[in-house]
C-alpha cells in the first residue's frame, strides 16, 4: 500500500477524466456506479473527477448523473458535451475544465473500468518523486461483465497480445515513441494513463473516433514527453464475455474498425515523427524506417484480428515506403506476398 500523507508535501490533486455515453442499456449506469465506487475506495483521498456526458440520447441522463455525483463521497463535476463526438472529445472537455480548476495531474478512466485503490497514492508519489515526468502508465487486469477475472487463454487475439506485451520491459525516459510504434500494439489503454494536465492540454485527442487513444499516445511520446511506469496498481479493464467489442460494433464491424484504426493510428504516428524531426530528435531517414516498421506490425496485428486483406495492404505500403527496412524486418512469406505482380505486355 502506498502511503502519501499530506504532511509529506504531496498536494497535487489527481483529477479523474471519465467520458460517459448512455444509450439506454441498464448496465451502463450500473458499471458507472461501480467505477465511481472504485474512486471512493482510494487510499489517498486527494482526488476529484470530471464526468462528461457525451450528449447521451437517453432521457433522464442529466438527472441521473447529477444525482450520482451528489451521492458520491468526493468531488465529482458533471460536464455535458454539446454534441455526441466520442470519448476523445469528451475527455478534451474534462481536460480543459481540470486545467481551469488548477489540477496538475490527470488519470483517465473509462465509465466501466475500475481504478486500483492505491492509484491516486501511487500516481501522486511518482510524479512528486520525478518532477520532470510527463506521463506514467500502469498495468491492467481483464475482468468480465460480472467483475470476474478472465482466463488469459480465452482472450481475443488483440487483447491477448496486449496482455502479453505487459510482460515486456517497461518503457521509461524520453523518445520512446519508436518502441511504442514498432514493438508494442499499445503500452496502455486510456484507463491506465496518468499524466500532467499541461501535456494533455497541449496534445488534445483528435476529432476522429476509434483508436484515438493510441494516436494520442503517439503524439504524447513524439512531443518529447518523459514517461515512466507505475507498478502495483493495475486497472480492472472490463471486457464482456458475451456481446463482443462495442467499438467494433459502433464502427460497423471488424474490417471497418481496423480500417479506421490503421488510418487514425498512422496519422498520430506521422505527427509524432514530424514533431521529433522538428525537435532534432530524429531525422527523416529514421522517421521513414519507423513508419515502415509500424506498418509491418499493424499489418500483422489486423491480420490476426480478422482483416487479412487490410493486413496485406499495410505490408505493401511498408515495402513501397522503405524497401530496405522492409527487407530487414519482414518474414520470407511477407516478402513473397508483397512482390510486385508483373504487368503483361
Amino acid at each position: 500500500m502506498f502511503v502519501t500523507p499530506h504532511s509529506a508535501g504531496l498536494t497535487q490533486t489527481v483529477a479523474f477524466v471519465i467520458p460517459y455515453f448512455d444509450d439506454g442499456l441498464a448496465w451502463r449506469r450500473d458499471y458507472l456506479r461501480l467505477t465511481l465506487r472504485s474512486l471512493e475506495r482510494q487510499t489517498d483521498p486527494d482526488w476529484c473527477a470530471y464526468l462528461v456526458d457525451d450528449a447521451s440520447p437517453t432521457p433522464g441522463t442529466a438527472e441521473f448523473l447529477a444525482d450520482l455525483a451528489a451521492s458520491t463521497s468526493g468531488s465529482v463535476t458533471v460536464l455535458h458535451a454539446p454534441r455526441n463526438a466520442g470519448a476523445g472529445q469528451a475527455r478534451n472537455l474534462a481536460i480543459e475544465a481540470a486545467y481551469q480548476d488548477g489540477h496538475p495531474l490527470l488519470a483517465y478512466l473509462d465509465a466501466d473500468d475500475l481504478a486500483h485503490p492505491d492509484r491516486v497514492a501511487a500516481v501522486r508519489a511518482l510524479f512528486t518523486a520525478e518532477p520532470e515526468l510527463d506521463f506514467a502508465y500502469n498495468d491492467i487486469e481483464f475482468i468480465d461483465e460480472h467483475g470476474r477475472p478472465w482466463d488469459r487463454d480465452r482472450l481475443l487475439p488483440g487483447l491477448r497480445m496486449l496482455d502479453e506485451q505487459q510482460r515486456l520491459p517497461k518503457l521509461r525516459g524520453r523518445e520512446r515513441w519508436i518502441e511504442q510504434a514498432v514493438e508494442r500494439d499499445n503500452i496502455a489503454i486510456p484507463s491506465a494513463m496518468n499524466l500532467r494536465t499541461t501535456l494533455a492540454l497541449s496534445v488534445p485527442f483528435p476529432a476522429k473516433p476509434f483508436c484515438e487513444d493510441v494516436a494520442t499516445l503517439f503524439r504524447y511520446l513524439g512531443s518529447g514527453a518523459a514517461i515512466d511506469h507505475v507498478p502495483g496498481i493495475p486497472t480492472c479493464y472490463r471486457v464482456p464475455q458475451v456481446g463482443g467489442s462495442a467499438s467494433r460494433k459502433q464502427s460497423g464491424g471488424v474490417d471497418a474498425f481496423n480500417r479506421m484504426r490503421c488510418t487514425n493510428e498512422r496519422e498520430g504516428l506521422e505527427e509524432a515523427i514530424a514533431s521529433a524531426i522538428a525537435r532534432g530528435a530524429a531525422d527523416e531517414r529514421t522517421g521513414r524506417a519507423v513508419l515502415c516498421r509500424y506498418l509491418i506490425r499493424i499489418g500483422r496485428t489486423v491480420t490476426a484480428d480478422g482483416s487479412p486483406e487490410l493486413g496485406r495492404s499495410q505490408l505493401r505500403q511498408a515495402r513501397e515506403l522503405d524497401p530496405e527496412t522492409f527487407a530487414a524486418h519482414a518474414t520470407a512469406a511477407e516478402l513473397r506476398d508483397t512482390e510486385a505482380v508483373p504487368v503483361a505486355p
